[in-house]
């Protein structure tokens, strides 16, 4: 019976099939739909789980002027023509995610302004038009001013001791007429590198505080004692981290050198200062660490023997740029794509281009191939890290003549099992940019306030830079967990920082 009624009804089974080829068409688009939104979210899962590898959640990140092999930045052997080079457009970058300012949440009475004339021509009005109102949120602070409060002792006499006693505050400066807010405000200042002159002058124009430079030094040292705890925390957490990446700089003590060294994972930055540039800071601090160290070719990190190592290759590739300035060649970038380009008459030798283009050829395609999409899996890696190990390895090994060429290749024959770490662990950075951007928290203070007068200062520094730099990689700020710390709220009347009750 089906088959006549189809053969009767052609027209009828016709548009049957239509409706079915059309209905499997819906769903193939919202399947394929599915599918793309998948793979966004699993990219997005991918990259915050590379993020969070490094490290688990504690406390409850240019190569273009600067030469390598520990070399400090500030001793540039070449200047880019910036003028030459094509400007971004301002604003958001294409492939960027988009970001702007978020409305806060308004935490005080609303104001409406209301009209009894038009202000144009002086017409009485009569009642505002319903649903057609405007608002705009404004965020302001209050007028500077300051609290005095006065806290009271009841003593009492204690039979055993035979003596009177009183009870204590912890969360106070010991022996001080000043409270923790003023503490941690100037605590952070001197974070962003404001000298105890400046802070008189802050205090007293803004708030109308008077303060001596001893009680300034005194509350900034009774701060860094308190988060003393908390700072011993991240250095636990360095070592328990599975990659972390390190820098160092120059930093003045007393008109002495020191050195400010930085170590920076995912959810952590722990500075220290030491007088010594060399092998026994790292040897220290990063004792027991067996994860990954992304670091430059300064050779004392290599006495860090339990961890791998990652060299970064942006150093590497100063090294060939340097070589290119002195062959006539224009320097390029590790990534860049363009074809080389004299900047004076003749032609380099074959040889020496063979190898800068040879170095970056492989480099970069190991750069590459960590960015698949889809992720290679870890048997890909382990075998792209090989492959690309012996790769280098034969490059390496051919006789070259030019003695810049014999410089490098040495350097990087030694460090060959540097090379390609990031190929084979995944979430390690090739590059050292997270410590660059770290210690450069360090220059600007030092640039700003020359450094420290003692070395009592710089350990104070050490311990507050890092719990500030901490909380921001973990989204918060110093202020905000000094505030959690010190149990310190805000005042409606007079919007100051005023101590919560404790028992």
């Amino acid at each position: 019976m089906t088959r006549d009624n189809s053969i009767q009804n052609p027209d009828q089974s016709v548009r049957d099939l239509e409706r079915k080829i059309e209905r499997l068409e819906k769903e193939i688009n919202e399947l394929k739909k599915r599918e793309d939104k998948l793979k966004k979210e699993n990219k997005n899962l991918r990259e915050q789980l590379a993020r969070l590898q490094g490290s688990a959640p504690l406390l409850a990140a240019s190569d273009k002027t600067a030469e390598a092999g520990g070399v400090p930045t500030s001793k540039t052997f070449y200047r880019r023509n910036r003028q030459a080079e094509r400007k971004r457009p301002t604003g958001g970058q294409p492939g960027h995610k988009g970001h702007g300012r978020n409305r806060p949440t308004p935490n005080a009475s609303q104001m409406q302004i209301t009209l009894d004339k038009c202000p144009d021509c002086g017409t009485p009005l009569g009642n505002p038009i319903k649903r057609a109102e405007q608002q705009r949120t404004i965020t302001d602070i209050p007028i500077p001013t300051f609290i005095v409060y006065v806290i009271t002792y009841p003593r009492y006499w204690c039979g055993k001791c035979n003596k009177i006693v009183r009870g204590e505050i912890s969360w106070l400066p010991p022996n001080q007429h000043f409270g923790p807010a003023i503490a941690c405000w100037i605590a952070y200042h001197r974070i962003l590198g404001l000298t105890v002159s400046k802070l008189q002058a802050s205090l007293y124009e803004t708030y109308g505080i008077k303060i001596s430079e001893a009680t300034i030094l005194k509350l900034e040292k009774w701060v860094a004692d308190t988060f003393q705890e908390d700072y011993q925390k991240l250095k636990e957490e360095i070592i328990n981290a599975k990659n972390i990446n390190a820098d160092e700089t120059r930093f003045g003590i007393g008109g002495e050198n020191g050195w400010l060294w930085v170590f920076t994972h995912t959810l952590a930055s722990l500075y220290t200062v030491a007088p010594t540039r060399g092998h026994k800071v790292p040897e220290e601090i990063l004792e027991g660490f067996n994860g990954v160290l992304g670091r430059d070719a300064w050779k004392p990190y290599d006495v860090v023997k339990s961890a791998r190592h990652q060299l970064d290759l942006l150093h590497v590739n100063r090294w060939l740029e340097r070589a290119e300035i002195k062959h006539g060649v224009e320097p390029r970038t590790l990534l860049t794509s363009k074809q080389r380009k004299l900047k004076r008459p003749g032609r380099p030798p074959e040889k020496f281009l063979e190898f800068v283009d040879g170095i970056r050829s492989i480099l970069k395609r190991a750069i590459e191939f960590t960015k698949r999409d889809p992720p290679p899996s870890i048997k890909e890696r382990v075998n792209a890290y090989h492959n690309f190990q012996e790769e280098m390895a034969v490059l390496l090994d051919k006789e070259w003549k030019d003695k810049d060429v014999i410089r490098i290749s040495k350097e990087l024959k030694k460090r060959l099992n540097m090379l390609f770490t990031f190929v084979e662990k995944e979430g390690v950075p090739w590059h050292n940019n997270d410590a660059e951007r770290a210690i450069r928290k360090g220059v600007l203070a030092r640039k700003i306030s020359g450094g420290r007068r003692t070395w009592e200062g710089a350990e104070i520094f050490q311990v507050l830079l890092s719990i500030s730099e901490t909380a921001k990689k973990q989204g918060s700020n110093f202020m905000k967990w000094a505030k959690e710390k010190f149990s310190i709220s805000s005042s409606k009347e007079g919007g100051c920082g005023v101590i919560a009750s404790k028992s």
